[in-house]
């Protein structure tokens, strides 16, 4: 099933694609863009790609590949220390899809 297809009739809140944060000065100026003008709808076409980023979006790449780095290096440690030891006890972490987007937020 198309993505299309599926969101046929969904209804979006573009409030927060269409706020327009302008300049940072001594005060943020925040104004609502008309959905219908040229910047309005340009925001909105950013909305809808993937370019967007909002707060269910991933974390960044670079983030997750040195998550999962340090992840990988903790476990190889633990098990180089079991090698040595075969009476330690092995504690390894197991690696989760989403652990890196939790620790992001």
């Amino acid at each position: 099933m198309s993505r299309t297809f599926r969101r046929r009739r969904h209804r979006y809140d573009y409030r927060w694609a269409l706020l327009d944060l302008g300049s940072p000065g001594l005060f943020w100026s925040r104004k609502l863009l008309d959905q219908n003008s040229r910047e309005g709808r340009r925001a909105i076409a950013r909305f809808h790609s993937d370019a967007y980023f909002s707060m269910r979006s991933p974390a960044p790449r670079w983030f997750r590949r040195e998550f999962d780095h340090q992840l990988r290096t903790r476990n190889d440690r633990e098990l180089r220390r079991w090698l040595a030891d075969p009476g330690y006890d092995l504690v390894t972490q197991v690696r989760h899809l989403h652990r890196a987007n939790w620790s992001w937020w």
